[in-house]
């Protein structure tokens, strides 16, 4: 592994960590001047610095050729995405009946009730058409969002470069800008937003400023004033601006969205090159590796550190998605590192298998 695609990981391994504790319930240390979620937690910047590092490696070749781009998206991100969702959604009804879902419960405004053979179909054509909204891997919106931002944006490469071609990523930067800005208007402004598709809007934002920054500004996080800087200029932001909720594409404005995640990025990118070659590096790294593991599986750990905490005789409620931890610090420790890392024991058990099972089959061929 190259040193680059260490120090990118290890900053992916920083936000997935930060989105796992940012759906861990506590009230902590919420001080004015130092709002511990938005800060550590990442409600300022987890899930829209992901998005912005999905943009660094970008090819332009294969950007301009959509069809192809599209056919390799959905491959990868599209597919893994439903290994996941279809069966959470075959499962429903099991987690009804072991008390992961409540049927009195609100999931971000969607009731549990058990499904039908035929409400079974429809969930299932809705995840297929991006629509998917099964709470317990509720968290992989992001995919969603993310697979259909890169296909927009390898349109709207494609179309900046036949009709300017000397000057296309400059006006795909504009066309960029200019998706955003009306997303942002109509949800934020005017309170219409359609989920999956406003998102996406402003994603493609991100992308292009993802691809700018490392691609052409050829910003590699390794300046020490510049660090300092951008932890300041995220600090305020998190103090006057608070919370950024891309799932409801809600933020104050785009500068709080793309100032604020760019210089926590920064911030981010410098602890992370410092860290290369380090045990904790090693970790981060690892957990950066799994990050869409670890958002799809997180939610699910939480309910297994619920049982436990319940047959200790703790009190907590098995049926929400986000754990109620009383601000105690052990509980909230043991979602987090569960959270993380059960994830990747599971998934790096299964990679292992895997490969032992098809190298049986491989040698029994031969």
């Amino acid at each position: 592994m190259t040193n680059r695609s260490q120090q990118i990981d290890i900053l992916k391994g920083f936000c997935i960590i930060a989105v796992v504790f940012w759906h861990i319930h506590f009230t902590l240390g919420n001080y004015p001047l130092f709002p511990i979620k938005t800060i550590l937690a990442g409600g300022g910047w987890h899930v829209s610095c992901f998005f912005i590092v999905a943009g660094f490696f970008l090819k332009e070749d294969r950007l301009i050729h959509p069809f192809s781009f599209a056919k390799q998206k959905l491959r990868t991100i599209y597919l893994k995405t439903l290994y996941f969702y279809i069966p959470a959604i075959l499962l429903h009804n099991t987690f009804i009946s072991i008390g992961f879902y409540s049927t009195s419960a609100d999931y971000s405004g969607k009731k549990m009730y058990l499904y039908t053979i035929a409400d079974l179909w429809k969930k299932i054509f809705g995840a297929i058409f991006f629509a998917g909204r099964e709470p317990i891997v509720g968290p992989l919106w992001f995919a969603y969002v993310l697979c259909l931002a890169l296909i927009t944006y390898s349109a709207i490469s494609f179309i900046s470069a036949k009709l300017w071609p000397k000057n296309y990523a400059n006006v795909r930067m504009v066309a960029c800008i200019l998706l955003a800005c009306i997303s942002a208007i109509l949800s934020n402004k005017l309170g219409l937003t359609l989920n999956r598709f406003s998102n996406t809007l402003v994603v493609v934002g991100l992308l292009c400023g993802g691809q700018y920054l490392y691609q052409v500004k050829k910003i590699r996080f390794n300046n020490a004033f510049c660090f300092a800087g951008a932890l300041l200029i995220f600090w305020q932001s998190a103090v006057l601006n608070g919370d950024i909720e891309l799932n409801n594409n809600k933020y104050n404005d785009l500068f709080h969205l793309f100032a604020g995640s760019a210089a926590m990025l920064y911030a981010l990118g410098f602890i992370s090159l410092k860290l290369e070659g380090t045990k904790i590096g090693f970790l981060v790294e690892l957990a950066g590796r799994k990050s869409f593991e670890i958002m799809a599986l997180h939610i699910l750990s939480f309910k297994l550190v619920s049982l436990i905490l319940i047959k200790m005789g703790y009190s907590v409620e098995l049926y929400t998605n986000g754990p109620d931890t009383h601000n105690n610090i052990l509980i909230i420790a043991a979602y987090l590192l569960t959270g993380v890392c059960l994830p990747v024991i599971a998934t790096c058990s299964f990679d292992k298998l895997k490969g032992t099972f098809l190298n049986k089959s491989n040698y029994g061929k031969n």
